[in-house]
C-alpha cells in the first residue's frame, strides 16, 4: 500500500522514523485504500494512556511482502471508540461490534 501524507504536509521538513511517529502519539497516512492511522497507543475508558507495548500483546498481524503490520485488536479499537466518543466513532461501532460477536461465534 503506498502510504503518502496529507498534502499540508508533504512539504514539511521531517524526518519519519520510530522516533518522530512516537512522539507524534498521532498521526494519519493517507493510502490507496484509504486512511491509516498510527498511533502510540490508546486511551482506554477510565481515560489512562494503553502504552503501545500492552496493546502489541494483543494485537493482530498482517504479512505483507518483506513487511508486517501490527493492528490493535478489535476489543482494543471497540474501546478507544467508545471513550473518544465522536461521532464518526459512535457511527462506526455497530459495526465494530457485529464484527467481534461474528469472530466471538466463530471460536
Amino acid at each position: 500500500m503506498p502510504g503518502r501524507r496529507r498534502p499540508t504536509a508533504q512539504m514539511l521538513p521531517v524526518q519519519i522514523d520510530s522516533t518522530t511517529l512516537d512522539l507524534a502519539g498521532m498521526s494519519t497516512w493517507m493510502t490507496d485504500a484509504g486512511a491509516f492511522d498510527v498511533l502510540s497507543g490508546l486511551e482506554a475508558s477510565d481515560g489512562h494512556l494503553v502504552p503501545y507495548e500492552e496493546l502489541a500483546e494483543r494485537a493482530s498481524h498482517l504479512q505483507g511482502n518483506g513487511f508486517v503490520v501490527r493492528f490493535a485488536s478489535l476489543e482494543d479499537i471497540i474501546m478507544a471508540k467508545e471513550r473518544a466518543d465522536r461521532s464518526k466513532d459512535r457511527d462506526a461501532l455497530p459495526e465494530l461490534r457485529k464484527l467481534r460477536d461474528i469472530r466471538s461465534s466463530d471460536h
